[in-house]
């Protein structure tokens, strides 16, 4: 059976903090735990935890295993279990950067929620380059590394619980809405966009983007094999990143994402163009039509690079007058587009690859005006004149 108290401790220079001492025996021997608060409310509820742990044979032993040891067998087992390269290195970033040059020598057992908490305040203070603080989302990602290597720390019974749960971290929702603004075009400012760039290398590239909301890295990963000219409709099976340089091509992070997008007849047109033509290019360069499956290359038939497709965006938007977006607002346009029409949310969440219906909602309700009076007006009509006096 486990025991213990609570006291203050001051040291020489007049600097005070709470200690929770437990004591209990353990293989014969007597064992011990201090552990130093702030508050005398934080020590109370630590030492109750640490004796109802005891009661319940939940107990972990302190290890004095610092966090710093943990990060690299935790993203070694994660690799192990097949986690996505992007995924392993967004962790790592993460925690080299902004966790471990401050908190790296604390004990994962002594990490508090207070801890992470004054963490996140510090990073959005002034966590940044030149002092500068950091997004809402940089600091989301964070917390998202930490909640995860602490959840599976607390599997494998190294901690007593995850104190990322209780830290107050960034929200996703948060996050998003501290994030970039969201500018879209106007029908006819994106058919002048469209008309402005005739003939031009990447114009059916940036057509299909606007016309189904594809992402930057499914249109750069995208095959013949996924386009069904025929069917009028192409499938998203895969996506590209870089990674130090190099390409990585993967499935798309969530099952949503894979996805089936129907093509309206001018895009299949000018892909069934777009084909014969780059056939005829490969031709003259001597490469084969089999050496690259993809719908965007380069010049001399390589993948494209996903960076490239956005400069050259930019420079397309700064040819032309109109208001200067960037080329993520493609996917935006496209989805205010087919909700200022009248389609169903769920629909266009589904060709859009969202998580959620919910999620469609809280990114574009605001571009559905009159949804509340039409609902109004439909419910009443329903009544007719019955309740009329």
């Amino acid at each position: 059976m486990a025991s213990g108290t609570i006291y203050r401790r001051e040291t020489p220079s007049g600097a005070s903090s709470w200690v929770a001492h437990a004591t209990w025996q353990e293989g014969g021997k007597r064992r011990q735990s201090k552990r130093s608060f702030r508050t005398k409310k934080e020590a109370q509820a630590a030492l109750t935890e640490l004796l109802a742990a005891h009661q319940t044979a939940t107990f972990v032993a302190p290890s004095r295993m610092p966090l710093c040891d943990f990060v690299e067998p935790w993203l070694a087992a994660l690799e192990n279990q097949g986690r996505k390269p992007t995924t392993l290195r967004g962790y790592r970033k993460s925690l080299d950067a902004y966790v471990l040059p401050r908190l790296g020598d604390v004990g994962l057992q002594e990490l508090r929620a207070s801890d992470l908490d004054a963490l996140y305040a510090e990073l959005l203070r002034s966590g940044g380059r030149r002092g500068q603080g950091l997004s809402m989302t940089t600091v989301h990602h964070v917390h998202a590394a930490m909640n995860k290597m602490l959840h599976d720390a607390e599997r494998k019974g190294l901690v007593i619980r995850n104190v990322a749960k209780l830290a107050n971290a960034p929200t996703l929702t948060t996050a998003r809405a501290k994030g970039p603004e969201m500018r879209v075009w106007s029908p006819d400012e994106l058919a002048r966009f469209l008309a402005s760039i005739g003939g031009n290398r990447n114009e059916v590239l940036f057509r299909l983007m606007a016309m189904t909301g594809i992402r930057r890295g499914e249109v750069v990963a995208l095959r013949w094999s996924d386009v069904e000219l025929n069917g009028h409709r192409l499938t998203v099976n895969q996506a590209a990143t870089v990674m130090d340089g190099v390409e990585v091509v993967a499935v798309p992070k969530t099952r949503r994402s894979r996805r089936v997008i129907d093509l309206d007849p001018d895009t299949v047109s000018m892909l069934q163009r777009h084909r014969a033509r780059q056939r005829e290019q490969f031709l003259m360069l001597g490469v084969s039509a089999t050496a690259s499956d993809r719908v965007f290359t380069n010049e001399i038939g390589e993948p494209l690079r996903p960076n490239s497709v956005g400069q050259a965006f930019r420079r397309l938007v700064d040819a032309v007058d109109l208001p200067v977006i960037r080329l993520h607002d493609l996917r935006h346009t496209h989805a205010t587009h087919l909700l200022m029409a009248g389609v169903n949310v769920k629909v266009v969440s589904e060709r859009l690859g969202h998580s959620s219906v919910s999620f469609t909602l809280d990114t574009y309700g605001h571009v559905m005006p009159g949804q509340q009076a039409e609902a109004a007006a439909a419910a009443a009509a329903l009544l007719g004149d019955r309740t009329r006096r």
